[in-house]
């Protein structure tokens, strides 16, 4: 296949799956459980896809009981996020049973990284609060950025952390997967006029558990993660992208 081949598929690729989230955002308008089913959607569309062109790639050596990774700055949207509280609502009781207060560990972090940048936190170590005995606690809803981060070695990436020199061989169709659909997902919100960007996940999904309203006024137009969008300059050239390619 020919660049200019591989290029028109993941053009076409990203076209149909921004298609896909405009027909939700449109037929799901009034629907109260939009963001799970958008999340969902985004979820499984990068699952599939994944999965088809990983074909013939190593097994993956990420799992229970590795959370190496989860240290890092994860950029989420905002369907995303309160896709994420929604499932710690839902859940909160079952964990309170087992000693375990995911929204409390969830202020606590917020409190430790506030002000931090994504080479702090990562040379903090200090990981994800909803990582409970070596497992993700929200894993199916958990965020795209996280489905798409893969690794072949697991002890590379230990050797890494602990900075040592080490070589990471991360997937990269993984990688452009998970970008593909997120970008697609950004693109619908932004034709519908809704809060688009990719926001730093815990702290605003502290803000989402700690205001119910939060969700609503989102839905209503409002940018309530305005402060917590990573990567300006990114988000720009985003958009120049995505009008280019409705063109």
């Amino acid at each position: 296949m020919s660049d200019e081949e591989a290029a028109a598929g993941l053009r076409a690729f990203f076209n149909a799956m921004r298609d896909s989230f405009a027909l939700i955002l449109a037929q799901g308008a009034g629907d109260p459980h939009l963001v799970d089913v958008l999340a969902a959607q985004a979820g499984d569309n990068y699952e599939k896809n994944a999965e088809i062109q990983s074909e013939g790639l190593p097994s993956h050596a990420c799992g229970k009981g590795c959370e190496t990774c989860c240290c890092l700055q994860v950029a989420a949207t905002a369907p995303e996020i309160f896709h994420a509280a929604h499932f710690i609502r839902l859940t909160s009781q079952a964990f309170a049973a087992h000693g375990v207060d995911l929204a409390k560990r969830l202020r606590e972090a917020r409190n430790a990284i506030a002000g931090q940048g994504h080479e702090e936190r990562f040379a903090s170590r200090r990981s994800c609060p909803l990582i409970i005995g070596g497992a993700c606690a929200i894993y199916a809803a958990r965020p795209l950025a996280c489905r798409g981060h893969v690794s072949f070695d697991r002890e590379a990436c230990i050797a890494a952390a602990e900075g040592r020199d080490a070589e990471v061989p991360a997937s990269g169709v993984h990688k452009t997967v998970r970008a593909i659909v997120q970008n697609a997902l950004q693109a619908s919100l932004r034709d519908k006029n809704l809060g688009w960007g990719a926001y730093e996940f815990l702290t605003a999904l502290d803000r989402a558990l700690q205001d119910r309203q939060c969700e609503e006024n989102w839905r209503g137009g409002a940018e309530v993660f305005a402060d917590l969008q990573l990567g300006a300059e990114e988000t720009r050239e985003l958009a120049a992208t995505f009008d280019a390619l409705r063109a």
